[in-house]
């Protein structure tokens, strides 16, 4: 049987790709972690990892253990927490993806909120598009997903959903900037920055420009909102975006935020979502709660 201290050292090596680092970052000599990685492949009956000039890489036995032992070890801290639950110590981590553009309005102050009133508890947060929510949320890398126009699946459960309408955002000195709207048409006349075609806001666009036959093709192209706003900042282009997440650009006037056509373009679906077949443990149903809140809040008037 495969113990769980073999399972962790071998995990660790995996993810720093160096015995040396491993060892450091369990706080123990890489002799130790060296003998039971050996004891593994002799359970195993196949090599793990191969040593070379540039450092340690995986073979594919070792690459399919690696994976495992990431779903085996998330299943243990689970446990934990959930034993946890039972006597009442309200600990454990919370892991969340969600889409960048709902980090400052959204997240960022609803996690605020959660770190006072339950100060044992960590959050770790990953930016993915929705797409990739998904198969995170299936293997257990996420407890959490929270982004726009999640895609439906059975085994992906929406917890709460709320609405917001995207916006387009410029420099004050863009040709757009002193409209009242935006349409399509006038947005297809101008440099773009949007996000790949994993992402549901750029799916929905897509679907939108469809409608109205307009051809909308991004000169820039970046999942990275940090980018954009510097791009849209030096005049590069256009963003499509819900004003939260550039309110503190426009309240310095650094940035524009003017409502597209609400005829042309759906509300955008903020969607908070978790696996259907895991157990919660008090950590995540307490986010949980607190983001629905949070998303109720927003589209008050």
């Amino acid at each position: 049987m495969i113990s769980g201290r073999a399972l962790r050292y071998f995990d660790t090596v995996a993810r720093c790709r160096s015995l040396r680092q491993a060892a450091a970052q369990l706080h123990i000599a890489p002799t130790a972690i060296s003998r039971q990685i050996d004891l593994l492949e002799h359970q195993l009956g196949a090599p793990l990892i191969e040593r070379g000039p540039n450092g340690i890489s995986l073979t594919a036995a070792g690459e399919l253990l690696a994976a495992q032992a990431q779903r085996t070890l998330r299943d243990l801290e689970r446990v934990q927490e959930h034993i946890a639950d039972l006597k009442g110590l309200r600990t454990g981590r919370v892991s969340l993806q969600v889409a960048e553009g709902v980090v400052a309005g959204l997240l960022g102050p609803a996690l605020s909120k959660m770190g006072q009133r339950y100060p044992h508890l960590s959050f770790e947060i990953g930016i993915a598009s929705s797409s990739q929510m998904v198969e995170a949320l299936r293997r257990g890398d996420a407890d959490i997903g929270l982004s726009f126009f999640m895609p439906r699946h059975d085994d992906i459960v929406p917890f709460a959903s709320g609405e917001l309408h995207h916006h387009a955002v410029m420099a004050p000195n863009h040709p757009l900037a002193t409209a009242t709207e935006v349409s399509l048409h006038s947005l297809a006349e101008h440099r773009l920055i949007l996000p790949d075609e994993s992402y549901g806001v750029r799916q929905a666009l897509e679907r939108a420009a469809h409608r109205a036959g307009v051809g909308l093709i991004p000169s820039f192209k970046t999942a990275s909102l940090e980018t954009q706003k510097v791009l849209a900042l030096n005049g590069a282009g256009v963003l499509i975006l819900p004003p939260m997440a550039v309110a503190r650009e426009c309240q310095q006037g650094e940035l524009v935020s003017i409502p597209l056509c609400s005829s042309e373009l759906e509300a955008a679906r903020i969607d908070l979502c978790v696996y259907r077949h895991r157990q919660r443990s008090f950590a995540t149903d307490a986010c949980l709660s607190l983001l629905a809140g949070a998303l109720q809040a927003l589209e008050k008037p």
